[in-house]
C-alpha cells in the first residue's frame, strides 16, 4: 500500500507565526508579490513562483477542508431535524444524494466517457452499504427486543414469587386489554 508523500516546501518550514501570517494573507487574497515583500521584511527570500506553488497546495487543502466542514454541517442538520436518525444513516443519505446529483448532471457526451463497470461497481457498493446498515439496524432491534422480553420475563417471575396477588391482577389486566383490542369490551372478561 503506497502512501502519498507530503510535499514540504520553504514556506512549510517557516516559523509557525510567520507561516500562519502567510496562510492568512493567502486566504485574504493578497498578491504573491505582497507575500514575497512581507517575507523579505522578515528576512526570508522566496520567489513568487515558490509562493505560487505553496498557495496552490494550501488553497486546495483549505477548499477540501471547507467542503468537509460543509458536508459535516449538512449531516448535523439532518440528525437535528430527525433525532432518531443516526449519523451513519445521514452519511449514507448524503452520499446517495451526491451520487444522484453527479449522475443527473452528466450529459450524453460524458455518459459515453463513464466506464459502465466502474459506475455499476460504485452503485453496487453504495447499495451494499445501505443493505449492511439496514441489516445492522435490524439485528440491533432484535437484540433490544430480546433484552426487553428477558427483562419482562424476569420481572414477571420476580413478581409472581414476591407478590402473587399483584402478579394475578397484572395478568388479568393484560388479558382484559388484549380482549378489548381484539374487539371485545372491557366488561366481557369480568
Amino acid at each position: 500500500m503506497s502512501r502519498k508523500r507530503r510535499i514540504v516546501g520553504s514556506i512549510d518550514k517557516l516559523q509557525p507565526a510567520l507561516k500562519d501570517t502567510v496562510d492568512q494573507m493567502l486566504m485574504s487574497g493578497e498578491s504573491y508579490r505582497e507575500i514575497c515583500k512581507y517575507l523579505a521584511e522578515n528576512e526570508v527570500t522566496l520567489s513568487q513562483a515558490s509562493v505560487c506553488r505553496y498557495a496552490k497546495r494550501f488553497l486546495a487543502n483549505a477548499e477540501q477542508l471547507r467542503i468537509a466542514q460543509e458536508n459535516f454541517r449538512m449531516i448535523l442538520t439532518e440528525t437535528e431535524r430527525y433525532p432518531d436518525l443516526d449519523p451513519a444513516e445521514a452519511i449514507l443519505r448524503l452520499a446517495s444524494q451526491k451520487v444522484y446529483d453527479a449522475v443527473a448532471a452528466l450529459d450524453d457526451e460524458h455518459w459515453n466517457e463513464v466506464s459502465a463497470d466502474k459506475l455499476l461497481s460504485q452503485a453496487t457498493a453504495l447499495a451494499r452499504a445501505v443493505a449492511y446498515k439496514k441489516g445492522i439496524d435490524t439485528k440491533v432491534k432484535s437484540d433490544e427486543e430480546i433484552a426487553i422480553e428477558s427483562n419482562q420475563t424476569l420481572l414477571y417471575e420476580t413478581l409472581k414469587h414476591d407478590n402473587p396477588r399483584l402478579y394475578k391482577e397484572l395478568q388479568e389486566e393484560i388479558m382484559r386489554i388484549k380482549h378489548k383490542v381484539k374487539g371485545g369490551t372491557a366488561n366481557d372478561g369480568k
